[in-house]
């Protein structure tokens, strides 16, 4: 295969079908100025409040955890909680309108899989290629169908120094996923502070070596996973009903405060209490009729 030159670039204003079409052929693409000013600045100040009270690395003592999570590298979620600029990037949409292209043809909703800071430090290492679908490894096949989409926004300008996030173009056409990149086939998603790289779980990417030695690079990965399957973060056990009440509905069951239900004559109806909505089985809405 012949050297990557990059990741395509797309407009704030193009409509989803043309970031659908170049996710489709190069499972990544970056959408520039995708988070209006106002949201990053609130967002941004937020997020370098919260980080100050987080070290680097895991608590974990598994190796393997430690080793993807990184040494020099903070992550935190409940980012509902820690900030209000969350929900209008949680229902952003041109986020919910890719979600809804790719992930409703296999179920009737889809949770938020987790909102998460990833603030990679100066001198951490390089992290090692991957596909987020292959938290539900079985279902991650090349003959498979989307299970998650994410998108990595810049909440400081990523550079290649900083960190900027590694992908491999096309690789979610691969028709063996058990394959290595090469080298030639890696590149980074440089962007400025506010744009987003949207891929999907089946794109083989990992976050780049920060080179730099004072410099730390504010990621911030949001993603969408099917319905029927569980989400990397256990929202509602992060965030309270208080914080959620006065969000709308829609941010509401991302969050995983309201439950999976198909509607219409399919009477399916998963993640409940008492076989209620969540918030009305717990007692903190009245009942309707």
């Amino acid at each position: 295969m012949s050297a990557v030159t990059g990741l395509r670039h797309l407009s704030n204003d193009a409509p989803p079908a043309d970031v659908l079409a170049v996710l489709g052929s190069d499972g990544a693409v970056i959408v520039d100025g995708l988070l209006a000013p106002d949201v990053l600045a609130r967002f941004r100040e937020d997020m370098e409040q919260a980080a100050e009270s987080f070290g680097a690395g895991t608590r974990s003592g598994d190796a393997t955890v430690a080793h993807f999570w990184g040494d020099v590298t903070k992550r935190f979620t409940r980012l509902a909680a820690r900030s209000d600029a969350f929900a209008e990037i949680l229902l952003h949409p041109t986020m919910l309108a890719v979600a809804d292209a790719l992930l409703l043809p296999s179920c009737s909703s889809y949770w938020m899989n987790t909102g998460q800071m990833m603030i990679i430090g100066p001198g951490e290492a390089a992290q090692a290629l991957h596909r987020d679908a292959d938290n539900w490894r079985t279902m991650n096949r090349p003959d498979g169908f989307e299970v998650t989409i994410s998108c990595m926004f810049a909440v400081t300008d990523f550079t290649a120094e900083v960190g900027a996030t590694r992908v491999v173009p096309g690789s979610n056409q691969w028709s063996d996923f058990s394959r290595l990149a090469t080298p030639a086939e890696v590149t980074q998603a440089v962007m400025t502070a506010g744009s987003g790289m949207i891929y999907t779980g089946r794109a083989l990417h990992g976050a780049g070596a920060n080179v730099t030695t004072d410099q730390w690079r504010f990621g911030f990965h949001l993603s969408y996973v099917l319905g029927w399957l569980t989400p990397e973060e256990a929202g509602p056990l992060g965030v309270d009903w208080e914080t959620v009440s006065g969000l709308p509905e829609r941010a509401q069951q991302l969050l995983g405060w309201r439950c999976y239900s198909a509607g219409g004559s399919d009477s399916t109806r998963l993640w409940t209490v008492d076989y209620e909505d969540v918030p009305v089985g717990l007692g903190l809405i009245p009942r309707h009729g």
